[in-house]
């Protein structure tokens, strides 16, 4: 089968959770025996210039870049439009007519839209291939903007987010309606696009829940330092900014009432310098980190305090796979299958977070016992043979209908 991938940002460096959701998917669909192209966006963000010469050979993979950067005029004209602004902003002529070439000289069985902010080339696609198109729905975006929305204060920002969610949302509808077939990374996000499709298009089209898959459960190698807490996520992303704001001004005074000696690490692509301030015995702000994986290895107690997302926290399946003990909110542990106090902790208030915290610094047996669960959790749910058969079996069968 031949697919084409399109993305929209540079699958590497794969420390945030959508180059590693595109990685699995494209590292599977390899291991199955499929030929792939891959197609990504480059954008003042993210750039192409890691990407390993051995990837770009097995993909035939090649990049354009559209300056995403939101711009004040034609966000204040985007108000008198129907059109999502959110999405728009990724489309650029140059990338579509480089998609026309590329399906006149190829052709595809499959064409992979790797997250809604490619979509807006669904058009080209449609019109220039007779390829199935199936959309990989990385989250459900407009959810993860309606708790944007409720977060903001400022009522002025909030009508016009509001508006911009609702347009996100009507767009994230229809298209959902287009495609062939869907593929949800999380169970719940998956159910929202069975709910908001079109029932009489969708009659005979497919839709299946397909999570990111971890490789092998991870060996720990150093011991942790004791009394830590850690988080680890772009902070260029709101939802993790607004979570860490919240977990420092409401939840880490309550902990450090009981637990003075307790150090809390903040590891993250673009950490605000707002933070800097707040640099003290306590708090050790490590920035972009070179592995992830060391990173998370050094200290005891994993926290994800989002209140607002979708789709699935990637960095918890990682987390699971090493044994940390993780304590997130229900928003932040969502779309995971997971089970609260056996082999992970939940907590949606500052108290409760606080408390978990303190717990498990108290006893460490059993919270090292939630760990080791977590890893059976792993291989369990999210084995990399196991999903990549599965994402094979749903391909083929969309060709066959």
């Amino acid at each position: 089968m031949k697919i084409l991938q399109i993305c929209s940002k540079p699958p590497f460096p794969k420390k945030d959770g959508y180059a590693l959701a595109v990685n699995h998917i494209t590292e599977a669909l390899i291991a199955q025996g499929h030929r792939l192209k891959v197609i990504a966006i480059s954008t003042p963000k993210h750039g192409a210039e890691d990407v390993p010469k051995s990837y770009k050979a097995t993909t035939n993979f090649e990049y354009l870049f559209i300056d995403t950067t939101v711009r004040v005029v034609p966000a204040f004209l985007n108000l008198f439009s129907k059109n999502s602004y959110n999405t728009n902003r990724f489309y650029d002529n140059a990338f579509a007519i480089r998609l026309k070439q590329i399906l006149r000289d190829q052709d595809f069985d499959i064409v992979l839209f790797e997250g809604l902010f490619v979509c807006p080339y669904f058009k080209v696609i449609s019109e220039n291939s007779n390829a199935k198109t199936v959309l990989r729905a990385h989250n459900i975006e407009a959810d993860i903007w309606k708790g944007i929305v409720n977060q903001e204060n400022n009522l002025i920002k909030k009508i016009y987010l509001k508006l911009l969610q609702k347009k996100l949302r009507n767009y994230e509808k229809s298209i959902v309606s287009k495609m062939d077939a869907i593929i949800g990374i999380s169970d719940r996000d998956t159910y929202w696009l069975k709910q908001h499709r079109l029932e009489t298009i969708w009659k005979n089209r497919q839709v299946a829940t397909i999570p990111f898959a971890i490789d092998k459960v991870i060996k720990q190698v150093h011991p942790e330092e004791k009394n830590t807490i850690f988080h680890i996520g772009s902070m260029d992303w709101k939802a993790n900014l607004d979570g860490i704001k919240w977990f420092l001004a409401d939840v880490f005074p309550l902990v450090t009432r009981q637990k003075k000696e307790i150090t809390l690490h903040l590891a993250g692509r673009n950490t605000p310098s707002l933070f800097n301030h707040l640099i003290n015995g306590n708090i050790i702000i490590d920035g972009e980190v070179e592995s992830a994986t060391a990173f998370m290895g050094k200290y005891n107690l994993m926290i994800v305090p989002l209140l607002n997302g979708s789709g699935i926290r990637i960095k918890i399946l990682e987390g699971m796979a090493m044994g940390k003990t993780i304590i997130s909110t229900t928003i932040g542990a969502s779309g995971i299958k997971c089970q609260d106090q056996y082999n992970i902790l939940i907590a949606d208030t500052a108290e409760q977070f606080a408390s978990q915290i303190i717990w498990c610094l108290e006893n460490p047996l059993e919270r090292n016992q939630i760990g080791e669960n977590a890893k059976k959790n792993i291989q369990e749910y999210y084995n990399t043979d196991k999903i990549s058969r599965q994402l094979d079996s749903f391909l083929n069968k969309i060709i066959r209908s």
